[in-house]
């Protein structure tokens, strides 16, 4: 079926425009769908217009517009423009490392095409449509879903500044999300099955790769196999396109990060983070710890989803990705946008249990850490009430996680029969 401009020789004069309409509607697209979408999707976007310009270097230039910071968006721009050249993106003399896997720099290629201006203004609608599409799926509508959307991007620390550096965060949040939380969806049918969009972000970044293996061990067998084909699928097309795909899986595997001497930095609100800024370990004592509390998240995961909360299981699994990895900052957090909702929808959850996470999500929000002093190891220095405000948010997420298991288990013990049932 031919391509509807809406051009004056296409359209073929203003009698005919309901006609054209009439054929869009027909070819399955709901043209008063899509508009009020857009103007909802407008004032969210403005915000993140403003928090780009204003939150990490105040924009100097608004037309054309320039911000200054979204300083991730300009590595993976370069990224892409080597992939072009054919140059080794792994290696740079200046500026910020590339720390992710060859197929991701693929898919940064077509940032590289445009002007640094319109590879913003896309790359915020991105973040500004993959952040809507989770409250969506967590039961907004309407105004409520733009304002909702607006109030995170504004006041939610970790996707606030997840905008200003121009951060793929939002982005794998969504996808793990738009794959596994239940809720109400936008179409009536998936276009691919689901666990592809965890895998391709899992090719991406390592860490949804939690939320493929929790889908798998919870008995949700397809998903977690089709995450892992789609992962290897992405991973083995960096392989064939890039050659020294295998000097970053070899260093990985070697324990090199990309951000090797940063462990203990504040703003890492990692189990790994907590050790180091504690004992000045950098080494194997902190990676058995991180591995630790990935096998108990996994498991907590599981847990709550088989007491009945579903939701709460895939936010878990989420939480546990960032607590287990080596380094996560504090703007990578932003799974708390829908541990933090489906905390407040579970009434049923108990009552401490329900307000322990509500606490944690109002800490992690707020980031109050981060008036701390950082950089330069002064976080060696720490007094002892420095040490626990920057640990303690660490802490209070394990606790969550520690608290999924023993809500499932009194769950369990209240449904199951009495030891004397069947004995005569």
């Amino acid at each position: 079926m031919p391509l509807l401009v809406p051009d004056v020789v296409g359209w073929g004069g203003f009698g005919d425009v309901g006609k054209r309409l009439e054929a869009l509607d027909g070819m399955g697209v709901n043209l008063k769908r899509l508009g009020r979408a857009a103007l909802l999707g407008l004032v969210p976007m403005i915000a993140a217009v403003l928090v780009a310009s204003t939150l990490i270097y105040p924009t100097t230039e608004f037309w054309p517009w320039q911000p200054a910071g979204m300083i991730d968006l300009q590595v993976y721009r370069r990224t892409g423009a080597m992939v072009l050249a054919g140059e080794d993106f792994f290696h740079v003399g200046e500026g910020l490392p590339w720390i992710y896997p060859p197929f991701a720099a693929l898919l940064s290629v077509p940032f590289t095409l445009v002007s640094f201006s319109i590879a913003a203004i896309c790359w915020l609608m991105l973040c500004v449509g993959g952040l809507g599409a989770v409250l969506y799926r967590l039961g907004f509508r309407g105004w409520a879903l733009s304002m909702a959307t607006t109030l995170c991007i504004v006041l939610v620390e970790p996707v606030r500044e997840t905008i200003g550096f121009g951060q793929l965060g939002i982005i794998l949040v969504a996808a793990a999300c738009l794959d596994s939380l239940p809720g109400r969806r936008y179409f009536a049918k998936r276009i691919l099955p689901e666990g592809w969009l965890t895998g391709l972000a899992t090719a991406v970044k390592l860490t949804p790769a939690v939320v493929a293996c929790y889908n798998f061990f919870a008995g949700r067998r397809k998903p977690g196999l089709i995450a892992f084909a789609s992962f290897c699928a992405a991973t083995a097309l960096g392989f064939v396109l890039y050659s020294e795909s295998l000097y970053y899986w070899t260093s990985l595997i070697g324990g090199e990060t990309g951000v090797n001497g940063s462990f203990a930095y504040a703003t890492n609100q990692t189990v790994m983070g907590v050790w180091a800024r504690l004992t000045g370990d950098f080494g194997r004592a902190g990676l058995l710890l991180s591995v630790a509390v990935i096998v108990i998240g996994v498991i907590a995961a599981i847990a709550i989803h088989k007491a009945g909360y579903p939701a709460l299981g895939v936010c878990l699994a989420g939480l546990t990705s960032l607590l287990g990895s080596p380094v996560s900052w504090s703007h990578h957090y932003v799974w708390i946008v829908p541990l933090g909702i489906v905390f407040w929808q579970a009434r049923t959850l108990p009552f401490w249990y329900r307000w322990l996470g509500l606490a944690y999500t109002a800490w992690v929000v707020i980031a109050p850490f981060k008036r701390l002093p950082r950089g330069n190891d002064v976080e060696f220095d720490y007094l002892w009430w420095q040490q626990g405000m920057v640990n303690i948010g660490v802490i209070a997420g394990v606790a969550v996680l520690l608290g999924a298991l023993a809500v499932a288990f009194s769950s369990q013990q209240r449904i199951a029969p009495p030891l004397s049932a069947g004995v005569g």
